[in-house]
């Protein structure tokens, strides 16, 4: 073999290790593209509490008209748990809390994790839980 066939088989050679592993990668980002999930049944729950404070607020569960869970995900769940967060400080008069969101597309699971967060935070951290009732209500981001 000749050193100009030698320094083609390698140029060949790298060419082909820098391409194969882009077109493998842009292979599999349309596979995940063609399977998103979009689930239109959404449920939210949330709960607020403060590490300085033994009482932790919970709103109901509330189906979110409009909303949609993609792939696992809701879209714009940060502005879910502002909302809580803004509630709590502004009409509560509760600063400084933190915001948790649970959802789901069965109204079953959340009640499931609702009695999990409660039993843990009743037994394990001896804090007393109240609901905000009808007070609170999300709104579609």
């Amino acid at each position: 073999m000749h050193l100009t066939d030698m320094k083609r088989f390698i140029s060949i050679l790298l060419v082909l290790c820098l391409v194969a592993p882009c077109a493998a990668f842009a292979k599999e980002g349309k596979k995940k593209e063609s399977k998103k999930k979009i689930k239109t049944e959404v449920y939210v729950m949330g709960v607020s509490l403060s590490f300085s404070d033994s009482i932790v607020y919970f709103t109901e569960i509330q189906h979110i008209d409009g909303a949609v869970i993609e792939d696992k995900f809701l879209p714009n769940l940060h502005l879910y748990s502002y909302e809580l967060k803004d509630y709590m400080s502004f009409e509560e008069g509760m600063p400084g809390r933190t915001s948790f969101i649970y959802f789901s597309d069965k109204r079953a699971k959340l009640v499931k994790k609702e009695q999990k967060i409660k039993k843990k935070l009743i037994e394990e951290n001896e804090k007393t839980v109240r609901y905000l009732g009808d007070k609170f209500k999300f709104t579609k981001h």
